[in-house]
C-alpha cells in the first residue's frame, strides 16, 4: 500500500511538473502582422489596407478581454496590435526575432505562459506555424503565403481553430 501511494504521488508530481503548452484557462490568438506599406524596406510601416486590418483585428477582439499582447521588434507587428492595445490598456511585450525560428517560437510560448486569460501574438508569415505549434497547436500549418493577412489562429487547451478577419 505504501509503495502504491509513493508511485501515485510520483506520477502526480510528474504531471504537475510537466510543462503545458498553454495554461488550462488560456486562449492565445495568433495573427500575422497587417499589410506593409513597402515590400523593400526592412522595417516598414503599415499601408492603408494594413491600418484597416489593424482596426478589424481590434473589432474582432473587442470583447475578448485581452490580458497581454506579444509582438516582435519590427514596427509592423506593434502597429498591427496598437489599436487593440489601446482598447485594452496594454503595452505590447516585445520578443525579438533572433536566431532560429523555432527558438523564437519557443521564446514566444514562454512569454505567453507568463500570462492568464486571452493573449494576442502578432508574428510574421514564416513564424506563425512554429508559434502555433510551440503553443500546442498543430505542427503542419506551414508558412503563410505572402498574400495572406486575414488568418487568425485561436489556440486553446482543447484545440486550435483557424478563422479569418478583415478583408481577404
Amino acid at each position: 500500500m505504501i509503495e502504491l501511494r509513493i508511485r501515485t504521488a510520483t506520477i502526480a508530481g510528474a504531471l504537475l511538473l510537466a510543462p503545458l503548452a498553454i495554461a488550462p484557462a488560456q486562449t492565445v490568438v495568433v495573427v500575422r502582422h497587417a499589410e506593409k506599406a513597402s515590400e523593400i524596406a526592412r522595417d516598414p510601416i503599415l499601408s492603408a489596407a494594413g491600418q484597416a486590418r489593424a482596426a478589424a483585428l481590434d473589432s474582432a477582439l473587442a470583447n475578448s478581454k485581452l490580458t497581454a499582447i506579444v509582438v516582435t521588434q519590427y514596427q509592423r507587428t506593434s502597429l498591427t496590435a496598437a489599436v487593440a492595445a489601446r482598447r485594452h490598456g496594454l503595452v505590447p511585450i516585445e520578443v525579438a526575432v533572433a536566431g532560429a525560428i523555432g527558438d523564437h517560437a519557443q521564446a514566444i510560448a514562454r512569454e505567453v505562459r507568463r500570462h492568464q486569460g486571452t493573449v494576442l501574438v502578432v508574428g510574421h508569415s514564416n513564424t506563425i506555424d512554429d508559434i502555433v505549434a510551440a503553443l500546442g497547436g498543430p505542427a503542419d500549418i506551414g508558412d503563410l503565403p505572402d498574400s495572406v493577412y486575414s488568418a487568425m489562429f485561436i489556440v486553446t487547451p482543447t484545440g486550435t481553430a483557424r478563422v479569418s478577419f478583415g478583408a481577404r
